[in-house]
């Protein structure tokens, strides 16, 4: 063999070592499982496990690049962060905006079309961003927890006196739980009031089920802490095994063990269900960090680099994925399809499943668990207080909450300041208060409007778009427009219908069309295509001959700001 032929084999043989390679024991119907459907070169290794949402999947790649791909394998945008690094998490919310972070603590928002909505410096994350039910983040930072609206403002942030070493998890009541060294439990309710427990010991993780926390313990004893109280723990259960994590469906849950063996426990009996073993072997991982699960109507998923189990809900074994070669953690579509990178820089999909999980077909994702109350809450402390609508006292109130607000320090008192707020600004269209004296003045109404928008709730949209119609006083409108643009998402299209209504009627007026304009501009912005289409075709109304000068050119900038 000569030199040149030596070479290239060498070369070869290397490739093929690095290649990810895979192979599996799948139903006669997956019998190719192990081949993959599509593979695509994103120009660098995989870090971290890649996200899925509304068909589309993004993942984090070496040199600082974040890139999205349909499932189907199309490549759809490249997004690079000016910065060859970047931690290993990213995290999509509800609209499809990821959420990344350098390794210099700059944490980024890119919408679903890869183009970058605003970043900050927030310090290095430490775990994935945990998004919760009206479009608010909770951030983790070392030694902090934060929590940013969509447009990424600061709502509050707690300081942490011990390293977490589980978590945070999305809770029931729509805030977070963590654990930290030294065994201390932390829940934090949405507006960062904080629980904490004592668990003695520190557990190897925690599992947010129904009504509660699961710590899982070293002896392999389960302790279920209610939430929102102090009552002492109650013993749920018992494996032979460390466990090392696992997930919760249900009154159940499923737990990976050191020795993988998935195990199913009913918390209501404390009885294990069954045990079915999984890809990986006796300690080839040590933490809940080295795995993720899914749980849904077709069965408890397990994945790591070392490949993927699926496991029906009866505990029978459907089939088993080893992959050699993986630089992350795979993820599970929908459709059944597995994407895993390699280092091989490679990305691969793999169909390990004919099921499909059915929702209902949308561009945003799933809809949220719950609501905090924003949309409706109850009266503020000072509703029964007739001084409230003196002048000087609605002028130091609403000085204050703008401190609170530019401050980061809403904090645990947001629905009272929430509901201050609207009642403020809507006591123009509430029979109720506008009949009661002295009346609110144009100024104060507009203010606490826009304020309102800083606090970034989807839930307040409703309020908002109905101000926006209804006040006697464009001032008013014009402010309620402004904080819907603020607040950035509109998933269920209620303030696009408000600004269509506006816009189509016979009289116009100018000021509300320009900021109209710019709201519709910001809500484009956030969403990206598809969803902008109808916000572009607004615009263009707007942008029309018949319309006022200036709103003309408030359209065509907002269009052009999108190209």
């Amino acid at each position: 063999m000569g030199k040149k032929a030596a070479l290239i084999l060498l070369a070869l043989c290397c490739f093929r070592i690095g290649a990810e390679t895979a192979v599996g024991t799948f139903p006669k119907e997956n019998a190719d499982a192990t081949t993959p459907v599509w593979r695509h070169a994103p120009g660098g290794a995989l870090l971290g496990v890649p996200a899925i949402q509304a068909g589309t999947v993004v993942a984090v790649l070496e040199g600082g690049h974040l890139k999205a791909y349909t499932l189907e394998g199309k490549p759809l945008w490249d997004y690079w962060a000016k910065s060859p690094r970047l931690i290993p998490y990213v995290t999509r919310s509800r609209e499809g905006t990821s959420y990344i972070c350098r390794t210099d603590g700059t944490f980024i928002a890119i919408n679903r079309a890869g183009r970058e909505l605003w970043q900050l410096k927030t310090g290095p994350i430490t775990a994935p961003v945990v998004c919760g039910w009206d479009g608010r983040i909770f951030v983790t930072t070392e030694k902090k927890i934060a929590c940013y609206t969509a447009s990424g403002y600061l709502l509050w942030n707690v300081e942490l006196e011990q390293k977490i070493v589980s978590g945070p998890f999305l809770a029931g009541t729509g805030g977070i739980v963590t654990a930290l060294e030294g065994g201390e439990l932390l829940e934090f309710n949405p507006f960062g009031k904080v629980t904490s427990r004592q668990i003695g010991e520190t557990p190897t993780a925690i599992i947010p089920v129904n009504g509660g926390t699961v710590t899982l313990l070293k002896n392999g004893y389960l302790k279920l802490y209610r939430e929102n109280s102090l009552s002492p723990a109650r013993n749920v259960g018992s494996v032979r095994g460390t466990p090392l994590g696992g997930i919760s469906r249900g009154n159940s849950v499923a737990l990976l063990l050191s020795n993988g063996s998935v195990v199913q426990v009913s918390l209501s009996n404390g009885k294990q269900q069954w045990s079915e073993s999984s890809h990986i072997k006796n300690r080839e991982i040590d933490t809940a960090n080295d795995f993720a699960m899914l749980w849904d109507e077709r069965g408890i998923y397990v994945f790591s680099q070392l490949g993927a189990t699926g496991i029906s809900n009866a505990g029978k074994r459907l089939w088993l994925l080893r992959l050699n070669g993986a630089s992350s953690i795979p993820v599970l579509s929908d459709d059944g399809t597995l994407f895993s990178g390699g280092k091989d820089w490679i990305l691969y999909a793999y169909k390990v499943e004919n099921r499909i999980v059915q929702r209902k077909e949308s561009l945003y994702g799933p809809a949220p668990d719950g609501n905090y109350g924003l949309a409706n809450p109850d009266p503020s402390p000072w509703a029964e207080d007739y001084d409230r609508f003196y002048e000087t006292r609605m002028n130091e109130e609403l000085r204050y909450l703008s401190s609170l607000i530019k401050e980061g320090k809403v904090g645990e008192n947001e629905l009272n300041y929430a509901a201050y707020l609207r009642e403020i600004s809507g006591s123009s269209i509430n029979p109720k208060i506008s009949q009661s004296r002295p009346p609110v003045h144009v100024r104060h109404r507009s203010e606490a409007a826009r304020l309102l928008g800083y606090f970034g709730s989807r839930e307040t949209i409703p309020f908002l778009t109905e101000l926006y119609l209804k006040d006697p006083d464009p001032a008013v409108r014009t402010a309620a427009a402004e904080a819907i643009g603020r607040i950035g998402t509109d998933p269920d299209g209620i303030a696009m219908r408000a600004f269509t209504q506006i816009i189509t009627a016979a009289n116009r007026d100018e000021q509300i069309l320009i900021v109209t304009a710019s709201a519709i501009g910001a809500l484009c912005r956030f969403s990206g295509p598809p969803l902008s289409e109808s916000g572009i075709q607004l615009l263009g109304i707007i942008e029309r001959d018949f319309m006022p000068a200036r709103a003309r050119a408030q359209a065509r900038q907002e269009i052009a700001n999108m190209r």
